[in-house]
This record gives structure tokens, sequence and C-alpha cells, in this order.
């Protein structure tokens, strides 16, 4: 396999897709907004590809009042819910349900720099307050988030992610058709 010596120029949301470019733009921008109308900015907030959450680069971060990384990512193309076979008889939009999913990473209470001592019990239970108010301001941004209006939209799950090198978080996931 060769790599290219310069990366291919990204082409514009409206461009990779016309209809789900700029509603995954705009809903990246919701994210944003809901966390940091909370309190709770992240100071990375952006679109990202993979076939699993991404890595936690920046949980660690801290920026401007802010802290950790959030992210939305599209994790699958389905079928629509109600599939209906058509007679195609010239070139058709493809009717999608797309999987969708947006999350956030923070660093949690670990290990103290001695290597012995640890969190607190208040310590825990300050982050797992400040996950469950991510987690809120996830959800809204999907709830209310002007971008997805008009659209059938399913939630399907919202689980916390696993504690990895001082990070842990939450990730959200619905569907919506396209």
């Amino acid at each position: 396999m060769t790599v290219p010596t310069q990366p291919l120029p990204p082409p514009a949301p409206a461009d990779a897709d016309p209809v789900l470019g700029p509603m995954l733009n705009d809903f990246v921008a919701c994210v944003c907004a809901e966390l940091a109308a909370i309190g709770r900015p992240a100071c990375q907030c952006c679109l990202v590809w993979g076939d699993t959450i991404p890595p936690a680069d920046f949980c660690d971060c801290d920026c401007n009042g802010g802290h950790g990384q959030a992210w939305v990512r599209v994790v699958r193309w389905d079928p629509p819910a109600t599939v209906t076979p058509q007679l195609r008889r010239a070139c058709v939009a493809w009717v999608t349900r797309v999987w969708i999913e947006t999350g956030v990473y923070r660093c949690v209470p670990a290990v103290g720099p001695d290597g012995i001592s640890g969190p607190t019990c208040q310590d825990r239970t300050d982050s797992a307050w400040g996950f469950i108010a991510d987690a809120r301001a996830l959800r809204t941004a999907g709830a209310c988030c002007a971008a997805l209006n008009g659209k059938t939209i399913e939630f399907m799950q919202e689980e916390p992610t696993g504690v990895a090198g001082g990070c842990s978080g939450v990730s959200l996931q619905f569907t919506i058709d396209l």
C-alpha cells in the first residue's frame, strides 16, 4: 500500500453529503453549546471518524474554563425501520437509518503522584455527578438541536465509557432516518 505524500483536501460538509453533512456540522455545534451551557465545556469538540469511540487523546486538557473532549460520529448506516420495496426507474436517493453517537471524556480521580494515595469518596462522587450532568447535556443536544427538526429520531442507548488512562465519560447513540 502506498501512502500519499499530501493528504487529500477535505470536501465541504454539503459536498461530502448534502443532507447528512450540514446536519452533523450543526449537531456538533449543538453538543458543544449544551456542554458549555451547563458550565462544562470541552476543549476539543468535533466530528470524528472510526468504528469505535475515539481514543481519549484530550481528556486531560484544560482550556479557557473547559476540560476534556467531546465528539460526534456516524456509527453505521442501516435500512430504515420500515422498508418499502420500490421499483427503480431512475436514480433515486437511498433512504437510510443513520446511527449517530455523541459523547464526552473527562479526567477521573486516580491514584496520586505518589502511586499510593487514591481518590476520596467525595472525589469519586463529584466526578460521577459531573458525568451525569454531561449525559443530560448530550440528551438535551439530541432532543433540542434545530438541525434535527423534522427528522425521525429514535434514542438507542446511553452508557458510561470504561475508565482508561485516567479518563472516562459517557456516550449516547440515536438513529435518524434520512
